[in-house]
């Protein structure tokens, strides 16, 4: 499951006082792939955006891309959001989901890793670095990983089952 931001509607209105067209940021902020794409790639190039402003555009339309089955053109996007926007937490999120879509678990682990020495009780990064290095093989690890993210969130089923089953396959 895809992180989206809630709120980037407002973050992005208030952060573009001067990027132009109110159509383009209520098409990067709506739910159809291909408008999305071109709301913020109209923000990303119209060159009037603040960082914070193209970091959303990026992340934004990096969901599209994503959305779209374009994991290599989501990972670029939200590789750029990173760059203009180093603490920007779900990108790293996003990225390291794109990662495992590509079936790239090392790349995946990379950006969940990060995300934890960014955000150390952001529970989601410990499920999708176990998710990555259970696809991987290393079930220790991942066991380790969901054990960590049940401990952050407490009564989650989903991590819960998933600490059953490796366990079952580490015990056979």
């Amino acid at each position: 499951m895809r992180f989206t931001t809630p709120a980037i509607a407002l973050m992005i209105l208030l952060a573009l006082p001067a990027t132009g067209s109110a159509d383009a940021i209520s098409d990067c902020n709506g739910d159809q792939p291909a408008t999305v794409i071109q709301g913020c790639s109209q923000i990303i190039d119209g060159g009037k955006a603040s960082d914070e402003a193209l970091a959303i555009a990026y992340f934004n339309r990096g969901n599209a891309y994503d959305d779209s089955g374009d994991h290599d053109g989501a990972i670029a996007d939200y590789t750029a959001a990173i760059k203009l926007k180093p603490d920007f937490a779900d990108s790293y999120f996003n990225r390291g989901f794109a990662y495992e879509d590509k079936q790239d678990y090392d790349s995946a682990i990379a950006d969940y890793t990060a995300l934890i020495k960014l955000s150390p009780d952001y529970a989601k990064a410990y499920y999708g670095r176990g998710r990555a290095n259970e696809a991987k093989g290393d079930l220790k690890q991942a066991l380790v990983d969901y054990q960590q993210a049940a401990r952050l969130a407490p009564g989650n089923g989903t991590v819960l089952k998933k600490i059953a089953e490796v366990q079952q396959k580490l015990d056979q």
